[in-house]
């Protein structure tokens, strides 16, 4: 069987080799060309997708077998008599050098992981003084001209002394030794693995000398070195277990055709006990059963079934006889057709937990300690119906971040709460009619630092908030890709507690508590893949008030990358960026200070928000 296997395997190769020249040429391929092509091909790391696949390994096992038959080979290793070869003891010296470095003239350390000597090395500063009078008396030479003590023995003098600080050493887990007369304390010599240590000439490395013993076999041998003296026995065995393995599951499959082309298989091989019927017909369709069986290896028994009567039918005339035909009556009865319940709502929900760290040591060139996580949450819930061809999107957001910092503590860096409403009426083919209502809000406070570091209140829960209504269509061109134009938008920002918010930050009259605005809303959001496990997502909200500059488009652009890095983590990025002609913030000049109108009132003006933030994330979907 696997000889029929490899030239069907051969003639299939052959077949391509001779589909890639011209064909209109009468060529042919010889076996020793079609060996060598295959031999390039499974050589050829960069044709295979995986080196492990069962092709390439049943490949090369036709190239063995076309290049020499399994029974030369069995026959050549049967003939080999291992227990022949002498087995002999060879030894051999390895030498291995490492660095070292000298804390002193006498005292080194092993130095492998390059460590610097400031880590090991403390230099302390001693203050002495020239002269120390608690023992002397003070005599006339030691007075100036004014009877006083001269000066010049107060002048201190400092000592350097540098000391080891083996408290380093033992906390990084190294090991002192001391050179003296020749020998190295504590000893690196290991007897019971025949190890001995040395210092180079320029005592600059530490050279290992092991002595190994290693069994090898006989040089006209093909074997060198071996685990074992029993290993080339063991060899012997294995091979003589696979020679009779292989003896006995070699098989072959014979098929057995009748007239009329039914094929009755026939396993052969040398332990096969199997019977097999079959039947034997002429061409009147007369029949006799056999049964066949390979009682030993390339074997075939047949045996003719036993009590086998053979009758054959023949035409009469019919016409004495009465003859009626009954057509039955057939009508077709009315089904009713199941229909399966329609799954209405679909859910989703995922998370995104996002880390960014950054620690200071000892920095030269300055730095803070920081620790920031955003958490950022979205869930939805469609409801869709086919038969009515409308669909309820509805969708939740929060997101929410802090930063710890060493200078500052704990601050919120992020905060966003926002819910989406929205109703579709198909109309054409990719155009539906649309009604939405839109949330923005936040959880927490929210402070201004900048730039007195005031820690003034800006913003809480619905101080400010905005609501924006709309009407109009939405068109998705593509999947996930939709366009939402509201030409009738109503869109109202409001802050109820303006005693602690100044309303006048959020772009709304100080007499007032909202700003109302009528006019187009435009939606744009857009999800892109453009490799694997790399996703885009954007989202632009464009607002244009009909009533006050309709020419100044409010702009609220969103951009989120997200970038899988393994099953658990994901490298997000968000950009955030807002601009809103009727919020205004206090220009400032070059040094920071406030730039005043001629009324004296500070000067404001609109700005673009802008927002980054990027780290790891666990991201969870469900």
């Amino acid at each position: 069987m696997r000889c029929l296997l490899y030239a069907l395997l051969f003639l299939v190769v052959g077949s391509n080799l001779l589909a890639q020249t011209d064909t209109t040429e009468n060529l042919r391929l010889f076996p020793s060309d079609a060996m060598n092509y295959l031999h390039q091909i499974n050589m050829n790391p960069n044709f295979w997708r995986d080196s492990t696949d069962t092709l390439r390994s049943d490949l090369l096992r036709l190239i063995n077998h076309s290049d020499e038959p399994y029974d030369t080979v069995a026959s050549r290793l049967s003939a080999f008599d291992l227990q022949d070869i002498q087995i002999l003891n060879e030894t051999v010296l390895v030498r291995d050098t490492t660095g070292i470095r000298w804390l002193n003239d006498s005292t080194f350390i092993i130095d492998s992981m390059g460590w610097n000597t400031d880590l090991m090395i403390k230099r302390d500063l001693e203050i002495t003084y020239p002269v120390n009078f608690s023992p002397l008396a003070i005599s006339e030479s030691m007075l100036d001209e004014n009877g006083k003590l001269d000066s010049s023995l107060f002048i201190p003098d400092t000592i350097v002394k540098m000391v080891i600080d083996t408290a380093a050493l033992d906390t990084l887990g190294v090991s002192m030794f001391q050179y003296r007369s020749g020998k190295i304390l504590p000893s690196l010599d290991l007897s019971e693995i025949r190890r001995s240590a040395r210092l180079t000439d320029d005592s600059l490395n530490l050279i290992y000398t092991d002595t190994l013993s290693y069994l090898v076999a006989q040089e006209d041998s093909p074997f060198y070195r071996v685990s074992g003296r029993r290993q080339l026995d063991s060899l012997q065995l294995a091979v003589e277990t696979l020679l009779a393995y292989n003896s006995v599951r070699d098989s072959s499959v014979v098929i057995f055709t009748d007239m009329y082309g039914r094929e009755t298989p026939l396993w052969i091989n040398s332990e096969s006990y199997e019977i097999q019927r079959f039947w034997v017909k002429n061409f009147k369709n007369d029949s006799i059963t056999l049964w066949m069986g390979n009682p030993q290896g390339n074997e075939i028994s047949l045996l003719l079934e036993d009590d086998i009567a053979i009758n054959r039918l023949s035409a009469e005339q019919l016409g004495h006889l009465p003859l009626k035909l009954i057509e039955p009556e057939r009508i077709l009865k009315e089904m009713e057709v199941i229909e399966s319940d329609p799954e209405f709502w679909e859910y989703g929900l995922s998370s995104a937990l996002v880390f960014n760290q950054t620690y200071y040591s000892n920095w030269s060139k300055g730095g803070g300690n920081s620790l920031s996580t955003l958490l950022d949450v979205n869930g939805n819930a469609t409801f869709h119906n086919t038969k009515a061809e409308t669909k309820w999107i509805n969708t939740a957001r929060l997101k929410y971040g802090n930063v710890i910092t060493g200078d500052h503590g704990l601050r919120k860096n992020n905060d966003i709460f926002e819910i989406s409403s929205q109703l579709n009426k198909k109309q054409w083919d990719k155009v539906d009619l649309s009604a939405s209502v839109y949330m923005l809000n936040q959880i927490a406070k929210g402070y201004k630092y900048f730039p007195d570091d005031s820690s003034a209140v800006v913003s809480k829960f619905l101080n400010p908030a905005s609501i924006t209504v709309g009407l109009g269509v939405e068109f998705k061109p593509f999947k996930h890709t939709t366009f939402n134009l509201a030409p009738l938008s109503y869109k109202n920002t409001f802050v109820l507690d303006t005693a602690q918010i100044d309303q006048t930050n959020h772009g709304i009259e100080s007499n007032k508590r909202s700003r109302q605005e009528l006019g187009t809303q435009i939606l744009v959001m857009n999800k892109l893949t453009p490799m694997e496990d790399l996703t885009i997502t954007n989202k632009i909200r464009l607002f244009s008030n009909y009533l006050n500059n309709p020419q100044n488009i409010d702009v609220d652009w969103e951009f989120l990358l997200d970038k899988k890095i393994s099953w658990f983590f994901t490298i997000r990025l968000n950009l955030h960026l807002i601009y809103d002609d009727d919020i205004k913030f206090t220009i400032y000049d070059e040094d920071q200070q406030p730039i005043l109108n001629p009324d004296g009132t500070e000067k404001k003006g609109p700005r673009t928000q802008f927002k980054e933030f990027i780290g790891v994330s666990l991201l969870f979907k469900l």
